[in-house]
């Protein structure tokens, strides 16, 4: 049988194609043509590691001044935005991220803020239901619930029987009571894929509500 060639053939003389062809194929020949034994370039290195690791309380720390004040909010979003938080701190850093704290609070400031936070929304939730008239709270609440009932189920947060569980009511009462305040937006599909993580790691309704808004 015929032998299978090796390498491109030799460039055409002109007499059987114009000269700038027999270039062009020598020169392919040329680049295509390794020195036997020369293995190919390298791959580039891997770029460097991220000069961040996940937020730690130690690094936390080094954010706050006096009275545990929050000096360097822009720092600290740069080193949450490249290295992530540690999971057990989310739900102290969440809510410096999601803007729950007015600039420039203490650390005792900041759990006065809360409280006074979780009275006004116990206060606008049973305000917004029994204002709202019967047909929007329950057309409201069917859409809420049509949601809540199949996000995150799988989450040891959110599983377990529908009937009764406590952690499923608080989503539907803060996603109805923001649908109530908020009736030009009211309810969208996929709102409950952003509270439900909210409620689970702060593990408190108020709290979740205020981060969600």
């Amino acid at each position: 049988p015929p032998s299978v060639p090796q390498s491109l053939p030799s460039a055409p003389n002109s007499t059987r194609f114009p000269p700038q062809v027999g270039r062009t194929l020598a020169r392919a020949q040329a680049a295509l043509a390794w020195p036997e034994g020369s293995p190919p370039s390298p791959p580039p290195p891997p770029p460097p590691p991220s000069p961040f690791a996940p937020l730690s309380d130690a690094d936390l720390r080094t954010y706050l001044g006096p009275g545990g004040r929050l000096l360097r909010p822009h720092d600290l979003r740069l080193h949450v935005y490249h290295g992530g938080v540690e999971p057990g701190l989310r739900k102290v850093v969440w809510r410096y991220l999601l803007n729950v704290f007015p600039a420039g609070l203490s650390g005792q400031e900041r759990l006065a803020h809360l409280r006074r936070k979780a009275g006004e929304y116990a206060a606008l939730k049973a305000l917004l239901a029994a204002r709202a008239a019967p047909a929007e709270l329950a057309l409201v609440g069917a859409a809420v619930r049509k949601d809540v009932v199949r996000t995150d189920r799988g989450h040891p947060y959110f599983g377990g029987p529908e009937d009764g569980h406590p952690h499923l009511a608080a989503l539907q009462a803060l996603l109805t009571t923001f649908a109530l305040g908020h009736p030009r937006l009211s309810y969208c599909q996929g709102m409950s894929d952003v509270a439900a993580p909210l409620l689970a790691v702060l593990d408190d309704e108020a709290q979740a509500f205020l981060c969600f808004c």
